[in-house]
């Protein structure tokens, strides 16, 4: 799966600046790092915010983008990603007790905290059963900046394992651009003709990246 160049049919920018409660966001972020830097909370929540735009930009950045912001404040960090963490665990929570749908914002904004900001490209597969919801989430490819190895076989073999009747497919782009490549388009293809011989649907593919998400599906490539 490699990276793309531009934004594409189905694109959904999950940050745009109509959408963002500065306020808001700005106040977040100077409560945290007021817990352990209040003398320079407001000045550092400034930086974060001219640079990422909103609270969720910021907490799902790569650490090193915040940590230089913050200037190695470490202590700083760490509560950044506490905080990351439990909103994670908050969200995944949310999702276990709903359908799974690729057009629900809050399994968009789950993908985007958990992936947009990867530094490599990773597939993740969500494993539903027939009433839709989720059984496992489970990253089962890895790759480099700019592509992901995954083997349709054992997608297929976890599909198996786990009684699933449904998957949704989820890759990043660290690159920054949604759009899907031609390999991305071809594995999706393998994966949903493998699929069908065992009476799994694929309901998606999405790709999750800084600047937004494409559905494979709205797309018209699925």
């Amino acid at each position: 799966m490699g990276v793309a160049c531009s934004t594409g049919t189905g694109d959904r920018d999950l940050a745009t600046p109509e959408a963002t409660d500065a306020p808001g966001c700005r106040r977040v972020l100077e409560d945290l790092i007021g817990l352990t830097c209040p003398a320079r909370a407001r000045e550092l929540s400034e930086r974060l915010f001219t640079r990422f735009g909103s609270l969720g930009e910021a907490i799902s950045a790569r650490s090193a983008e915040r940590i230089e912001l913050l200037d190695d404040a470490i202590e700083i960090e760490q509560t950044f990603l506490c905080f990351r963490r439990a909103m994670t665990q908050m969200l995944r929570g949310q999702l276990m007790q709903r359908p799974i749908l690729s057009s629900d914002q809050l399994v968009l904004d789950y993908l985007r905290g958990r992936m947009a900001y990867e530094p490599i490209e990773q597939l993740r597969v969500l494993f539903l059963n027939a009433n839709n919801e989720l059984i496992a989430d489970e990253v089962l490819g890895m790759g480099t900046v700019s592509a992901v190895y995954a083997w349709p076989r054992e997608i297929l073999k976890r599909c198996l394992d786990l009684e699933a009747t449904a998957i949704l497919l989820v890759h990043n782009h660290p690159s920054g651009c949604s759009r899907p490549s031609r390999a991305d388009r071809e594995l999706t293809e393998r994966i949903a003709k493998a699929a069908r011989c065992l009476n799994v649907v694929v309901h998606d593919h999405l790709v999750v990246a800084r600047n937004g998400t494409t559905s494979f599906r709205k797309a018209g490539y699925l």
